[in-house]
C-alpha cells in the first residue's frame, strides 16, 4: 500500500514533531522524549492542555490546534488515552506516529480489541505507526532520535537498518553498532505493530536510498509469508540479516506475552529466510558485525576461497578455524608465490608458506615484506577474499608497522573483499583503523568475530544477494 510508504517517509523525515503528553517531569516519558529531541535539526511542539510551555517551548492543547504542518506525532500517554490522541492527529492530517503506550495486543482479550479499534482508525486515517508498546524510531543522517532514551553514545549515520520487536534489542543493536562505528540510516522499534509490520518495513527500506543494508530482529509475526515475500523481493537489491528468537518452548511463550508475537515453527522460519535470499545470524553482535563489513567492502565474494596474511600464527589459525567451521576453504598458495615469500623473508633454514601465510616477525618489522605478500596472494586466481592479521604498534619510532596506505591500494586494484584482524583493546581502536575503513577494508578487533562475519558474507553471496 502506497501510504504506508509516504506516511513512514514522512515518519523518518519529519519537519515538525509533536510530542502528545510531553511533561515537565523528568521521569515521564513525555519529558524524555523531548530531552532524546534535543539534537533533532527540525520543530518540536509539545502538547500538553494543562502546561503553557515546557523548555521554553510552547505548548499546544491539541495536534490540531498547532499552525505548522505535523510530520510525526510521539504518543507517550496512557493506553486509555491513546485512541482520542489518535483521532487528534487524524484531525491534524498528521504524516505518522510512535506509540510508547502498553497496554495493547500483548495482553490479550480487552488489549488485542482495544489494538484493532486502534487499526482500523489509523488505517482509515492512513498514518503508519510505529507500535504501540515500543521504545520508538529515529534516523541518525538528522539526528532524529524519536524514542523515550536519550543516546548514551553517539550515533553514527550510514547505510545499515535495524528493525526490531523488542525495545531493549533495539538498544543493544544501537550500542553494538557504536562499538564496531557502524553508520545507521534508520531504525525502529516495531513493538506490538498495529499497521507497520517487518513487511511493511522491508518494503519501505527497499526503495529508501540511504540503506544499502536491513538488519531484522525477529520475536514472531502473523504475516511470515508477506515478510518472506518482501526480503524475496528486496534481497537481489540489498542484503537482509535477520536474528530470529522464539526457538525454544520458553522463548515462545515469553515472546507472546512480551509483544504479542506468534514465534512459530523456528525450523520453517529459518528454511524461508534462507529460501528467499536472506541470511539467519545467531546473535547480534554476528548481525552487526555482517552488517558492519557489508556497509565497508566495495567487493563481495565470488566464492568461498580465502587467504589469511599475518606475521603472528596463532591468532590467524583463530580466524582459519572459524573460516573452516563454517564451510569456508583455506587453499595453500601457488608454489611460485610460496617461493617468492619464503625469500623475501631471508631466513637461514627453510619455512614453508601455507594459508595461514605467516611471515614472522619479518613480516612485523618490515611494513613491505607485509605489502607485497599480501598484493602476490590478492592477485592468485584461487582466492576469493583476504584477510589481514597484525599486530599494531602503538609506539611511534619502535619496530615495524602496519603498511596501511599500501595495503589500501592494494585492495583498491582488485576486485576481491579485503578484512583486517587488528588485535587490540576494544576500547583503544589501532591508529590507521580509519584509513582502512575509508579504503573499504573493515576493521575488527577480534579473529574470531572477523572470521564469523567474513563467513557470513561468503554465506549470503552464496544465496544470490547483490550489492546495490
Amino acid at each position: 500500500m502506497s501510504w504506508k510508504n509516504d506516511s513512514l517517509d514522512r515518519l523518518f523525515n519529519p519537519r515538525a514533531i509533536a510530542v502528545i503528553g510531553a511533561s515537565d517531569k523528568p521521569d515521564k516519558l513525555g519529558a524524555l522524549s523531548l530531552l532524546a529531541l534535543h539534537s533533532f535539526e527540525g520543530t518540536v511542539v509539545p502538547v500538553n492542555p494543562r502546561l503553557k510551555s515546557i523548555r521554553g517551548l510552547e505548548c499546544y492543547p491539541t495536534v490540531e490546534s498547532i499552525d505548522t504542518q505535523i510530520d510525526l506525532a510521539i504518543v507517550a500517554v496512557g493506553p486509555q488515552h491513546v485512541l482520542p490522541a489518535l483521532e487528534d492527529c487524524a484531525a491534524a492530517r498528521a504524516g505518522g506516529a510512535i506509540i510508547f503506550s502498553a497496554g495493547f495486543k500483548e495482553m490479550g482479550g480487552l488489549g488485542i480489541e482495544h489494538q484493532n479499534l486502534l487499526r482500523k482508525l489509523v488505517d482509515k486515517a492512513h498514518i503508519a505507526v510505529i507500535g504501540p508498546n515500543c521504545l520508538g524510531a529515529g534516523n541518525p543522517g538528522i539526528s532524529l532520535n524519536a524514542t523515550f532514551f536519550p543516546h548514551p553514545v553517539p550515533m553514527k549515520k550510514g547505510t545499515v537498518a535495524m528493525v526490531s520487536q523488542s525495545g531493549g534489542v533495539t538498544g543493544l543493536m544501537l550500542y553494538r553498532a557504536s562499538d564496531v562505528g557502524l553508520g545507521v540510516s534508520k531504525f525502529a522499534s516495531v513493538g506490538n505493530r498495529v499497521n507497520i509490520d517487518f513487511h511493511d518495513m522491508v518494503r519501505y527500506l527497499r526503495d529508501d536510498p540511504l540503506t544499502e543494508v536491513i538488519c531484522l530482529f525477529i520475536e514472531g509475526t502473523e504475516y511470515g509469508r508477506e515478510m518472506m515475500n518482501e526480503i524475496t523481493k528486496t534481497t537481489p537489491k540489498k542484503p537482509v540479516i535477520v536474528f530470529k528468537v522464539g526457538k525454544t518452548p520458553s522463548s515462545r511463550e515469553a515472546a507472546l506475552s512480551h509483544t504479542g508475537s506468534l514465534a512459530g515453527n523456528a525450523e520453517l522460519y529459518s528454511a524461508a529466510i534462507k529460501q528467499s535470499g536472506g541470511i539467519e545470524v545467531s546473535g547480534i553482535e554476528d548481525m552487526v558485525d555482517l552488517g558492519y563489513l557489508l556497509s565497508t567492502c566495495k567487493h563481495r565474494p565470488k566464492g568461498n576461497r580465502v587467504a589469511i596474511v599475518t606475521h603472528t600464527l596463532g591468532i590467524a589459525l583463530i580466524v582459519a578455524q572459524v573460516l573452516e567451521e563454517n564451510g569456508v576453504t583455506l587453499p595453500a598458495p601457488s608454489e611460485k608465490n610460496a617461493k617468492l615469500i619464503e625469500d623475501s623473508l631471508g631466513m637461514p633454514v627453510e619455512i614453508p608458506i601455507k594459508n595461514p601465510v605467516d611471515l614472522l616477525a619479518t613480516g612485523w618489522a618490515n611494513p613491505k615484506i607485509f605489502a607485497d605478500a599480501l598484493e602476490l596472494i590478492l592477485n592468485e586466481e584461487q582466492y576469493d577474499a583476504a584477510v589481514i592479521v597484525f599486530s599494531p604498534n602503538y609506539q611511534e619510532s619502535i619496530g615495524g608497522g602496519m603498511p596501511i596506505n599500501e595495503i589500501v591500494e592494494i585492495a583498491r586494484k582488485s576486485n576481491k573483499p579485503v578484512i583486517s584482524v587488528l588485535t587490540s583493546p576494544i576500547t583503544r581502536k589501532p591508529p590507521g583503523h580509519e584509513i582502512l575503513e575509508e579504503g573499504g577494508i573493515p576493521f575488527y578487533p577480534s579473529p574470531q568475530r572477523a572470521g564469523m562475519a567474513l563467513a557470513n558474507s561468503i554465506r549470503l553471496a552464496r544465496n544470490g544477494t547483490t550489492r546495490v
